[in-house]
């Protein structure tokens, strides 16, 4: 099977690593308080360091927490050799490819680290028949899964060509 799970809000379960200082938005300033700014004890979306200190997050719950081998050549790869268990990670969204049973041991142990959504492609009571993974479009079928390139690229490529009329420039 094929797993696919969203952290929710991320970046802020990374802490931060260091001093940086934040505008207080006006909801959050009290009278005195005009000029002064806020320090991040977590990180924050649009920060420089936020995706470093997220991939250190989750890196440590995979690997120390949860007993998965971060991959040779990429560090966003991860494998858990008992449990037979792939695991992809983009940004927040995690891809997992293992056992029913595997697959639903891991959504249970990072559901215990993180608020996540989870969807799991197969043809069972409980499953998807078709997610998106990155905006490739990934489909259960009789003959087995299919994996459809993002389809905003192909209109972009159709309109640079001068194709979206059905003629050439």
């Amino acid at each position: 099977r094929l797993m696919v799970q969203d952290v929710k809000k991320a970046y802020f379960y990374a802490e931060a690593t260091r001093k940086v200082y934040v505008e207080l938005p006006d909801e959050d300033r009290e009278a005195g308080e005009e000029d002064m700014c806020g320090v991040l004890r977590k990180s924050l979306y649009g920060t420089r360091d936020a995706t470093f200190n997220w991939a250190g997050a989750y890196t440590k719950v995979l690997v120390e927490d949860l007993g998965i081998e971060k991959g040779l050549t990429s560090p966003c790869c991860f494998f858990h050799r008992a449990r037979c268990i792939r695991v992809v990670v983009h940004g927040d969204d995690f891809v997992s490819e293992g056992t029913k049973e595997e697959l639903l041991w891991f959504d249970r142990e990072l559901g215990a680290k993180f608020q996540i959504k989870t969807e799991i492609l197969g043809p069972d009571p409980g499953e998807v028949p078709e997610l998106r993974v990155l905006n490739r479009v990934i489909k259960w079928n009789a003959n087995g899964v299919s994996w459809e390139a993002d389809p905003r690229h192909a209109e972009i490529i159709i309109e640079q060509l001068g194709l979206s009329e059905g003629s050439v420039k």
